[in-house]
């Protein structure tokens, strides 16, 4: 704990500290330009740039040339990213923040706007995710299969549409652009801090052109394996407007109480495989097919020990409540509960794709393209959530300062075996599947002088079909033994430690008792446990079993709540380039429209109301009637739309080192697949409250206009000083919103209209919450980013070099934590900084990155417990890297990812309601790396 401690201030030391460097060193830097300037004269074109150097002249010539506002990050060299994992290099770039899972950036947020905003492509085409809705799993890709990536931050007409956040186009190496012969091979240990385990890692690539350099071939493979250990608490959420203590004499009302504090230790596997196959034929001199495929595996094993306690409002004996109505600490009566828990992951993506290439004449290109990729997530079933409980009073208290929470004072034995008790046994997980073809044609006819650049004109046409399966025990299976009924069998209970769980910094027992969650399966579907089961509910004998082989025990089936929805995009686009010289100054317009029309078509299955009845000798319930016996019936739904997206993109040099630019576009981003799902829930159905939920396959597009403006300054290849800033005007936010609907009814019952929700002779209404176009928001913020290197000092110091970079971002839709009744905020919002400082010479390389994403709002609403808001705590990493060339084509290097250990942490409306802190620890990795 006391090494942690000290990471984190040394962290935040060198963030300040970097920081403040940078601010010193920018007014320095024209004289040092000028001198790196006057050194280079006549030489430059004569430098060969590698490495780091290598990857920052590449990002910066991408950025300078390009029309739009854009980043880009390059490798080193083939196989060889700035960091292991293709987000964490894309959170180097200004505006750019990312969310990890096991350790390893997976989702990226852009400007504020979470994945789900941003569009990724690969290779310029789309490409399917495991997800649930449209986000986008970066650490499916090894990144040494990557070879660069380009983060496009305004529009433009022949730009994919979809992205408010961003664009991202991800890209992998072709031979034709590596030239002649290239073999590449790497091998790594990693050694996780937490276990104390080594895992292997290894990756492979051949390129080589033939036939007179007309033809190419590529093949790339990677290997990676990692077996974690992660330390967490895990508290579900403070329940709001609480009432605690008995109700004959409360202790106190209104407060925020913990519903409960989960110790755990998570134990996983986590293995990925991927292959990148390209080949490229020049059949001519003008005309290029380029045929690549990409196959990825990923797989996560993973299992969660846990001792689960549960803090029942009505059971507190004692209660500490601080100024804001917290409960800060407390004594109850309960259970605690033996948990075993996992979260499996089984991915596999491939895709292939075609492109030609036609150079028609000097002044026309036309691009074909057609793709195809699929993603699988199947993990249906296969994901297990079992309890066995041991009665017992226990004391909870809240963290001090940056810590975590306690619990601790259990009055009964948790490593006794024979006082184990049988409660909630479930199987479940969802088979997530999405499919995607995509035909695309581009044009470009190009000038031969004059007003008039260039002018481009492209169709695509994308069908996706995502499907969704919820594959569960028997909801009326699943919690058949809840309550601790019965007495657990005592022989499947055995010892468990947590060891130095957390650095020991926390009061928590550090043993308990764990057990084989298929064999307590197997013990709650045996005849024994089913008639100790009849015995203690008073159920006539054989009931339980009869329940049980109705549903086939704990076997988990595809539930009704599956859903599949189809869309089908076509577009167009036309843009037009113009150029010419103002004074001295160069400058560039491009002016552009595109169209696009979206078809959808949603299918699941929902319960189909057909009366309402009374109930006799109770005025207070009807009685719901469905059709087909209450079974979920097939339903589908359609919808379409149309949009036209202008946009424009102005650039100026004004200088020959110094850029002006300023964009204004319109874009979208297509409302979540999930929230699209045709579903519909009859929740409570009484004269006095009608409410349902479901679904909306009638969701329209969030819709943004956008104004950027930025400065870029390029006083040498490696340096590059930018400023800009942004404004988003975004529409049709989705939120949760009740309507009233109309349901049509028998009426059978002969209920009086005006009455009871009663509206017509034959129609009812309901109350009805869904995902709905509801609301605004204002986003701006701007954007700072320095790369510099310092060839101009003198002998070894030239080697030196900084990257630094801070995003700030602000927004009209915050969450304000004094109400309690905020239905909108924008989630993912908050500002962050990077620092990297590196040196290389000499086949020496080395590099120091820190990274920092402030606190911001991560879930409006907790999506485990109550109504309360999801908060991430400040998060600063830092990694490091040194390699060293021990021959001229043979490197060895080390490794160091979180080395201080930081901690994610998330909160409730206020930072002392910690809800989890989960330690992914540091790992290292040790290497050697040989290309020819």
């Amino acid at each position: 704990m006391l090494k942690k401690t000290m990471g984190r201030r040394m962290a935040a030391g060198l963030g300040g500290v970097g920081m403040a460097a940078l601010c010193a060193l920018i007014p320095a830097m024209p004289a040092m330009a000028q001198n790196a300037t006057a050194a280079a004269d006549g030489t430059l074109d004569e430098i060969v740039v590698t490495g780091i150097r290598r990857s920052l002249q590449a990002s910066a010539e991408m950025k300078r040339s390009a029309g739009i506002v854009m980043d880009s990050i390059a490798s080193e060299d083939l196989g060889k990213f700035p960091d292991s994992n293709v987000a964490e290099s894309l959170q180097r770039i200004p505006g750019v923040s990312i969310d990890r899972s096991g350790g390893e950036g997976r989702f990226v947020t852009v400007r504020g706007f979470g994945p789900e905003f941003n569009t990724v492509l690969v290779n310029g085409r789309s490409f399917a995710s495991e997800n649930q809705g449209r986000e986008f799993s970066f650490d499916l890709l090894a990144a040494e299969l990557i070879s660069g990536a380009d983060v496009y931050k305004t529009s433009q007409a022949p730009v994919q549409d979809g992205g408010i956040g961003s664009t991202i186009n991800v890209k992998t190496a072709r031979p034709f652009d590596i030239g002649g012969f290239k073999a590449i091979a790497s091998a790594k240990g990693v050694y996780e801090e937490n276990n104390k385990k080594v895992s292997p890692q290894a990756f492979g690539l051949l390129s080589g052109t033939f036939n007179d350099d007309k033809l190419g071939a590529l093949l790339a493979v990677s290997y990676q394996k990692r077996e974690t250990e992660t330390p967490s608490t895990t508290v579900n959420g403070y329940l709001s407007g609480q009432t605690i203590g008995p109700s004959s004499k409360p202790i106190a009302t209104n407060v925020y109480a913990p519903r409960n504090l989960d110790i755990s230790q998570e134990t996983s596997e986590r293995e990925r495989i991927g292959v990148n196959l390209t080949t490229q034929l020049q059949a001519n001199d003008d005309l290029v097919f380029t045929l690549d495929g990409l196959y990825n595996k990923f797989t996560v094993d993973s299992t969660s020990h846990a001792l689960g306690n549960w803090f029942e409002p009505s059971s507190y004996t004692a209660a500490q409540i601080d100024s804001n109505r917290t409960v800060t600490g407390l004594t109850t009566n309960g259970n605690a509960d033996l948990i075993i828990n996992s979260n499996n992951r089984n991915v596999t993506t491939k895709a292939v794709g075609l492109n030609g290439a036609w150079n028609v004449n000097d002044n026309l290109t036309v691009k074909a393209d057609a793709s195809w990729s699929k993603a699988a997530n199947n993990n249906g079933g296969k994901n297990i959530f079992t309890v066995i409980g041991i009665p017992s009073t226990y004391s909870f208290q809240q963290a001090d300062g940056g810590g975590f929470p306690s619990v601790f004072g259990h009055t009964t034995s948790l490593t006794d075996p024979t006082r184990g008790r049988t409660h909630i046994a479930i199987r479940q997980g969802n088979d997530e599947a999405e499919e995607v073809f995509e035909y695309k044609l581009d044009t470009e006819w190009k000038s031969d002088g004059g007003v008039l650049d260039a002018i481009r004109f492209g169709l695509i046409n994308t069908n996706r079909e995502k499907t969704s399966n919820s594959v569960t025990s028997d909801p009326n299976i699943q919690c058949l033994y809840c309550g601790y009924p019965t007495s657990a069998d005592a022989s499947l209970l055995k010892p468990f430690s947590l060891g130095s769980f957390l650095g020991s910094g926390g009061r928590f027992p550090a043993n308990f008792m764990t057990y084989d969650a298929n064999a307590y399966f197997s013990f709650l579907e045996s005849p024994a446990a089913a008639a100790a089961l009849d015995k203690a509910q008073g159920l006539a004998p054989g009931t339980t079993a009869a329940r049980l082989a109705a549903s086939n025990g704990y076997t988990a089936t595809r539930q009704p709540n599956s859903f599949s929805v189809k869309e089908n995009v076509y577009g167009g686009y036309v843009d037009t380039a113009f150029k010419g010289d103002l004074g001295n100054m160069p400058w560039f317009v491009n002016i552009g429209f595109r169209y696009i029309h979206t078809e959808v078509k949603a299918s699941g299955q929902q319960l189909a109301l057909t009366d309402i009845l009374p109930v006799a000798n109770d005025p207070t319930i009807y009685t719901a009637v469905y059709a087909n016996n209450g079974v979920p019936v097939a339903t589908s739904q359609n919808s379409s739309y149309d949009y036209l997206l202008p946009s424009l993109n102005v650039k100026v040099d004004l200088t020959d080192d110094v850029i002006a630019r300023f964009g204004a576009s319109r874009t979208l981003t297509r409302p979540q697949i999930s929230d699209m799902a045709p579903r519909i829930s009859f929740d409570t159905v009484r004269p006095a409250s009608l409410d349902a939920s479901g679904g909306n396959p009638s969701l329209k597009p969030y819709t943004s206009d956008n104004f950027d403006m930025s400065f870029e300054w390029y006083p040498t290849r490696t340096t590059t000083l930018s400023a800009a800033a942004f404004y988003k005007r975004v529409n049709n936010f989705v939120v949760q919103t009740r309507a009233d609907e109309v349901f049509n009814i028998a009426n059978a019952g002969k209920l009086a209209v005006g009455a009871g929700g009663v509206t017509g002779p034959n129609q009812v209404t309901f109350s009805v919450r869904r995902p709905r176009n509801a609301q605004s928001a204002n986003v701006h913020g701007f954007e700072f980013n320095v790369n510099h290197t310092m060839d101009y000092l003198p002998g070894l110091l030239a080697g030196f070099g900084i990257q630094a970079n801070a995003t700030f971002v602000d927004s009209n839709a915050v969450f304000d934590p004094a109400s309690t009744t905020t239905s909108f905020a924008l989630e993912g919002l908050g500002d962050s900084q990077n620092l990297a400082v590196f040196y290389e010479m000499d086949g020496l390389s080395a590099r120091v990155a820190y990274n920092r994403r402030e606190r911001f709002l991560e879930n409006l609403v907790n999506p485990s417990a109550g109504s309360d808001p999801v908060y991430r705590r400040t998060y600063d990493q830092v990694d490091a890297r040194v390699s060293y060339n021990v021959l001229e084509n043979v490197q060895v290097f080390a490794e160091g990812t979180n080395i201080f250990g930081s901690e994610v942490v998330t909160t409730g409306r206020f930072d002392n309601q910690v809800l989890t802190y989960v330690d992914t620890g540091a790992r290292y990795a040790i290497g050697v790396r040989a290309d020819f």
